[in-house]
């Protein structure tokens, strides 16, 4: 009897353990359970598992619900991840893995769950904000969540964005935009308006919900710069610039000799953001102008308007006023009024202009004057100069006076910044290079880069009835030199500028 029993005890243990499978259930790893903010197309990641020596194969069931009664079961593969693919935003979704060796299948797994992002999150303009460009460009962020767990958006197909003045989103002015990266630029918003705006993404099953609503203000108007406002001592040809606004086609300026602007001058500037007065300003006159900008659908307001005033006479500039030991060939400087056709110049050894002894005449674009007759020696001279544009003219300049040097002074004795004259500094491909003294003497002069290569070099006598040397810098690049002139033990080095 003890026999039989023990038999049977055996047979049973036996069938028991044949009854068991050699193939366990899965370790889930990827995306951590519960984990929210994931992508549509997030890749599942399970622990392979050993088997008896066969093929082991897993299947995989996803469900809205953690019972699996309305599941998708995905066809079995030796693969331990799988990718899907169109999940739905906002949705949470349950999973679990078995596998299968031949007819030997695991248990399922345990249940993990995940939830795909709902929405994304706007970037800039930033909100709220003022100032923008009526091209603004529109940005939402391409990851979801933040810092080091954020995760770059994937499996989508298009960002779509609106901006709008009204918060319904159904205006006129409504403007659409899809794009394949997290930004789109707009096009031709109205200025000065209020616009709120707001992205979603989708892809071929589903949409997201749009973001939450952010707003920026458009550009007024344009903001001008120079010359500041209230200027004085401006030229005639005057450089009118404002700050640009991106996304207009063109701005149109008005100049006027009146706060409202009556009889305005006008013009178009189609490219760029500055605009050149010339021809019709007239001295010693305070202007008024502003600026506005247009595209296709709107036009600005007008910028609050700048004032400028003309220059009313000539500024000397060398010699200085009652200056002495000046050079009985001198360079009679003032400074530059920029658009005239001509400069006056009177000097005489009284300060009665009645009849000037000299009166000479300057083409606009110098600001200097080279005596070319010897002065007397020890005199005290008296020189003006006004501007002439067109059949306007300043008045003269003040009255400024200079006493020439005294007698037998050589060029050994000239080699100083008061008797050495290197002009026009810059230089637009002529170079003029005086020096005064009663004695010829011969003078080296080189011309040199900023490396030390000479490019010039010539003797060159200099002094009485010969002061002035023209140089020819027209094969010179643009940049800077240096002049050396050396005269037996005496030198004297000057920094010139090419400018073509």
């Amino acid at each position: 009897m003890k026999k039989l029993l023990s038999t049977l005890l055996f047979l049973f243990v036996v069938a028991i353990l044949s009854a068991q499978t050699d193939v366990y259930p899965p370790s889930l790893m990827e995306p951590e359970d519960a984990r929210e903010g994931l992508m549509p197309d997030v890749i599942l990641n399970w622990a392979a598992v050993g088997g008896s020596g066969g093929t082991v194969e897993y299947e995989v069931q996803l469900d809205v619900t953690d019972a699996f009664t309305s599941a998708h079961t995905f066809d079995k593969s030796q693969l331990s991840g799988l990718q899907m693919q169109d999940l739905l935003f906002g949705q949470t979704y349950y999973w679990r893995v078995r596998a299968y060796e031949g007819t030997d299948v695991s248990d399922w797994s345990a249940v993990w769950s995940f939830t795909i992002f709902e929405t994304i999150v706007l970037l800039k303009p930033n909100n709220p904000s003022a100032g923008a460009d009526v091209n603004v460009e529109l940005k939402a962020k391409s990851s979801i969540g933040a810092g080091s767990s954020s995760i770059p958006i994937s499996g989508i197909i298009v960002y779509e964005f609106e901006a709008d003045t009204s918060m319904n989103f159904d205006s006129d002015l409504l403007f659409e935009g899809h794009s394949d990266t997290s930004f789109v630029n707009t096009t031709f918003l109205h200025f000065g308006e209020t616009y709120y705006w707001h992205a979603r993404v989708r892809h071929a099953a589903d949409t997201c919900i749009w973001s939450e609503v952010w707003s920026f203000e458009t550009e007024f108007a344009p903001k001008l710069q120079k010359p500041l406002d209230g200027s004085t001592d401006q030229g005639l040809e005057n450089e009118l610039k404002w700050k640009p606004i991106e996304g207009v086609v063109d701005y149109e300026v008005q100049i006027a000799d009146n706060d409202a602007f009556t009889g305005a001058h006008s013009a178009i500037v189609e490219h760029g953001f500055e605009y050149v007065t010339d021809g019709y300003l007239t001295f010693g006159t305070e202007y008024f102008w502003r600026v506005r900008a247009n595209h296709a659908t709107d036009t600005s307001d007008w910028a609050a308007p700048f004032t400028f005033t003309t220059i009313s006479t000539v500024l000397l500039d060398k010699p200085d006023d009652e200056e002495m030991d000046v050079s009985i060939l001198p360079l009679l400087e003032w400074e530059e009024v920029s658009g005239v056709d001509f400069y006056q110049v009177q000097y005489n050894n009284t300060n009665n202009f009645d009849d000037p002894c000299c009166d000479e005449t300057v083409e606009g674009t110098d600001n200097f004057f080279q005596v070319v007759f010897i002065l007397d020696y020890n005199t005290t001279f008296y020189w003006r100069a006004r501007t002439m544009q067109g059949i306007d003219t300043t008045v003269w300049s003040d009255v400024w006076s200079f006493t020439t040097r005294p007698i037998d002074f050589g060029i050994d004795e000239a080699f100083d910044a008061n008797n050495i004259k290197i002009y026009p500094n810059p230089s637009n491909g002529k170079l003029y290079i005086n020096i005064d003294g009663d004695r010829n003497e011969e003078v080296s002069v080189r011309i040199m880069d900023m490396l030390g290569q000479v490019h010039i070099e010539e003797n060159v006598i200099f002094g009485q009835g010969n002061t002035s040397k023209m140089f020819d810098l027209n094969n010179f690049a643009n940049g800077l030199y240096i002049v050396k002139l050396t005269q037996g033990d005496h030198s004297y080095s000057h920094k010139i500028t090419v400018h073509k």
